[in-house]
């Protein structure tokens, strides 16, 4: 089959009609990496094709459109959402506005492993929130995965992309539709108690446990006179922090934080980690300051 997807000079996955005709795309096939060209003709409409004339390669336009998806909320570094009161509680934030945007992604990673769950993609704010983001083309999330995300306490938005088949493509339908526009998303969780999909499971099906939401005043954790700050956010989510720079310290903490799924927010130079490592990584950094002297070794 044709694609309308290729990889451009730079290997961001475009749209046919976002490149120069012909070979002057300089573009190559998402599947095997040969050079193709972007054809643009009455006939078969817009499309690429290997320059060699190879038969096309198979592509599955939900997993390319996934990627496309990625492509626009990295590039735009923002992302505008539908605030219900639900949504606006778990977050912290006083009251629900009707949208909000997500703003400076400090990372957007593509199916992340999260246990039993794997979001479309994972990204984190300036704030230090990490928002799941499913795009849906023929399957939605089920109340199983909205169940999964409650227990994970993870927020995730649902981008419906459906109606973006590829004989109906408009890359700036499709980037309002992924970045401005809150008419195609939803919230799988945190929802409505009334609209819960949890409402309509199976009565065989249990429910997972509550995830209580505890937040913890700023700790600070002293290793020989030397501070590191731990702020809990709203979500439950951490931010870990040196307070005066010390290199081994520094190093120490970059180690435990990306040992458990910790990423660097370099606005704040913080180290945000998620909800369920968050308590492991308290007790790390307390243990390791009771045991270890920053620069002088064991404690003896």
């Amino acid at each position: 089959m044709s694609s309308v997807f290729g990889l451009n000079e730079f290997n961001q996955l475009v749209h046919v009609s976002e490149v120069t005709r012909g070979l002057a795309c300089r573009c190559r096939c998402v599947q095997c990496r040969e050079p193709i060209m972007a054809r643009r003709g009455p006939v078969r409409g817009h499309h690429f094709a290997h320059a060699s004339n190879l038969e096309a390669c198979d592509s599955n336009h939900e997993t390319l459109l996934h990627w496309y998806a990625k492509r626009l909320i990295v590039e735009a570094g923002v992302l505008v959402t539908p605030m219900t009161p639900e949504v606006a509680d778990f977050l912290g934030l006083a009251e629900s506005s009707g949208a909000r945007m997500l703003r400076a992604m400090g990372t957007v990673q593509e199916e992340v492993h999260l246990g039993d769950i794997r979001p479309d993609l994972l990204v984190v704010t300036d704030d230090g929130i990490q928002v799941a983001i499913e795009v849906a083309f023929s399957s939605f999330c089920d109340a199983t995965k909205a169940a999964a995300f409650e227990f994970k306490g993870l927020p995730a938005l649902e981008i419906d992309l459906s109606g973006f088949s590829p004989e109906a493509f408009d890359p700036e339908a499709v980037r309002r539709a992924v970045i401005e526009s809150v008419l195609l998303k939803r919230w799988v969780w945190p929802s409505a108690p009334s609209v819960s999909p949890f409402a309509t499971r199976s009565a065989q099906v249990a429910s997972p446990p509550a995830v209580a939401k505890t937040y913890l005043p700023e700790e600070k954790i002293s290793f020989s006179g030397r501070w590191v700050s731990v702020r809990q956010f709203p979500s439950g989510d951490i931010a870990v922090k040196v307070v005066a720079w010390d290199p081994d310290l520094v190093s120490l903490v970059r180690s435990v934080a990306k040992a458990h799924g910790g990423r660097f927010n370099p606005q704040y130079k913080t180290w945000n980690i998620p909800r369920w490592a968050a308590r492991t990584v308290r007790a790390k950094l307390n243990d390791k300051a009771q045991g270890l002297s920053i620069g002088m070794g064991p404690v003896s």
